[in-house]
C-alpha cells in the first residue's frame, strides 16, 4: 500500500479517530502507532507520529497530559470537542467522496 496517502487530513483523521475511541483513558504515542500498524498495515514512525500529534495539539484538536503507569511516565492524548467536530467533518467529506472512487473503478 502506498504510504503517501496516509498524510495530511487522512492521517489526522486516523489519529483523531483512534484517540476518540479511547477518549476515557487517552492513548500514548506508541499505542497510536501500534493501532495504525494493526488496523492498516502501515508503520508510522516517530518522525511522522509526533509532529502530527504536536500539530493537532497546537490547533486545539487534542490535549495531552503526562501520566505514570507501572512506574513509567507517558504522554496521553485525548480528543477535544473541537477535535470531535473536525473528525465529524472528515467523516462527512469521506462519505461524499468514497462513492466517486467506487464508481470510477467499475
Amino acid at each position: 500500500m502506498n504510504q503517501k496517502i496516509f498524510r495530511g487530513p487522512i492521517l489526522a483523521s486516523i489519529f483523531l479517530s483512534l484517540i476518540n475511541d479511547k477518549s476515557d483513558h487517552g492513548l500514548h504515542g506508541y499505542a497510536i502507532s501500534k493501532a495504525v500498524r494493526d488496523r492498516f498495515g502501515i508503520g508510522v514512525g516517530a518522525s511522522t507520529l509526533y509532529p502530527e500529534l504536536k500539530r493537532l495539539e497546537e490547533h486545539g484538536f487534542i490535549v495531552s497530559s503526562w501520566e505514570v503507569a507501572l512506574g513509567r511516565a507517558r504522554k496521553q492524548y485525548r480528543i477535544t470537542r473541537k477535535g470531535q467536530g473536525l473528525l465529524r467533518e472528515y467523516y462527512m467529506e469521506l462519505e461524499a467522496v468514497i462513492p466517486l472512487f467506487v464508481t470510477c473503478r467499475t
